[in-house]
């Protein structure tokens, strides 16, 4: 289902809406698979012990480091990745936000929020296929358990510690239906090393361990689709990325609201570390903005005062402050009492901040028939991806911000 875009700078949109050419170089149908492996910082591979990603560069594309859009976050970037829109433009515009429009809050906890498609605004990738006929199938993307109506065909929705070996042999196993059942794109998840980087920060043995162990999962990966590629006769581009990177807090450098502010006469408070959006009583509107200005690690922005390049501000669930820790600075709500055996409450590691900070900059690998061998992609901003996928499979675009002229130089037709 095409639905309207609900913010106001439509005049300053890239928009793609003409129909692309096909990319040469496949036979017969363009398939593609993407994964994501969340919070895959852009240096990894070379902080850590990459075979697999290496040989895919070797043969394939990687980009020196895929930009994120504001705020670094996990839920506005997926849906980011997938529509093309900057998170303004499709309405997820933290992990949490309330909307005054429909008096509602969403969480991404909360599954019936995540499932309701009046939150999730423009068009995804798997929307655009299917209603123009193309089968497409999802295990775990942001957005694609939401009640639309052109839904993915084959979906799997969310479960924290799914092993990532059953996600593979399931995307084998869609790959391997008859033709006329067959997804010709398929987007996956991996929740690593997210979650790891968070509580141990991004440079640190655990992080190590985690990284070296997804990357031998990315091996399999690639050697059961070149099984299901020989066994179907036909050609799959695999596309990597991730959503944002992620920086090192260390310990002590927290900053607490409740330190600066009288929490008593904000109304809302919404996202989270690093960045947390706050709606004060109109009457402490002014003091607040003043309070937060003055204290030390912090940044603070009246919804129309942010930078250009955020890329923010113009949505109705982006309320009047927006409140981001300074880098290697954590921002939390209240002190959060120590829990027994956590070696650091907060964590050493976040992610949130400023789309230009390089340590929230994620990966772009691919290789297939549609690209380019042992290129270097210039870095470059994730709302490209949308077009990029919709011209390797013959799909006519929806609008979206993205800038194709960025990317395409990837491809082998170019």
């Amino acid at each position: 289902m095409r639905k309207p875009f609900s913010f106001l700078l439509l005049a300053t949109l890239l928009v793609a809406c003409a129909p692309l050419p096909k990319t040469t170089g496949t036979s017969g149908d363009p398939y593609v698979v993407m994964l994501s492996m969340d919070g895959f910082r852009w240096d990894y591979p070379d902080l850590y012990h990459t075979p697999n990603l290496d040989r895919i560069a070797a043969g394939g594309v990687k980009a020196v480091s895929l930009i994120p859009s504001y705020p670094t976050k996990t839920f506005p970037n997926h849906y980011t990745i997938a529509t093309g829109l900057y998170p303004d433009h499709h309405g997820i515009v933290q992990n949490s936000f309330y909307d005054p429009v429909l008096d509602r809050v969403f969480r991404m906890s909360d599954r019936g929020a995540v499932q309701d498609s009046i939150f999730w605004e423009g068009e995804a990738i798997w929307e655009t296929a299917e209603s123009q006929g193309m089968r497409t199938a999802s295990y775990f993307w942001v957005g694609s358990e939401s009640n639309e109506t052109y839904r993915p065909g084959y979906r799997k929705f969310y479960e924290s510690g799914f092993p990532y070996r059953q996600q593979i042999d399931t995307v084998t196993h869609w790959l391997e239906k008859p033709r006329n059942e067959r997804p010709r794109l398929i987007l996956f998840y991996f929740d690593e090393p997210d979650l790891t980087s968070h509580s141990f920060g991004p440079v640190s043995e655990e992080t190590r361990a985690v990284v070296e162990d997804l990357d031998r999962k990315i091996g399999l990966l690639v050697q059961e689709l070149n099984r299901v590629e020989r066994k179907k006769n036909i050609s799959v581009n695999l596309v990597i990325v991730s959503d944002h990177g992620m920086g090192h807090v260390p310990e002590s450098n927290q900053v607490f609201l409740e330190d600066i502010l009288d929490l008593s006469r904000i109304r809302r408070i919404n996202g989270g570390n690093p960045v947390i959006t706050l709606e004060p009583e109109p009457a402490y509107a002014d003091e607040a903005y003043r309070l937060l200005r003055s204290a030390a690690h912090l940044k603070v922005w009246r919804r129309d005062e942010l930078p250009y390049h955020y890329h923010y501000g113009t949505h109705v669930r982006i309320p009047g402050l927006i409140v981001e820790a300074d880098s290697a600075y954590g921002l939390e709500i209240r002190r959060k009492e120590k829990g027994e055996g956590r070696k650091d409450i907060y964590g050493l590691g976040t992610h949130g901040y400023d789309p230009w900070n390089k340590d929230m900059h994620g990966i772009f690998y691919a290789t297939g028939p549609a690209f380019k061998e042992n290129f270097i992609q210039p870095s470059f901003e994730n709302t490209a991806i949308y077009g990029l996928l919709a011209h390797i499979l013959g799909l006519t675009p929806a609008r979206n911000d993205g800038d194709f002229n960025t990317i395409k130089g990837v491809l082998r037709d170019y």
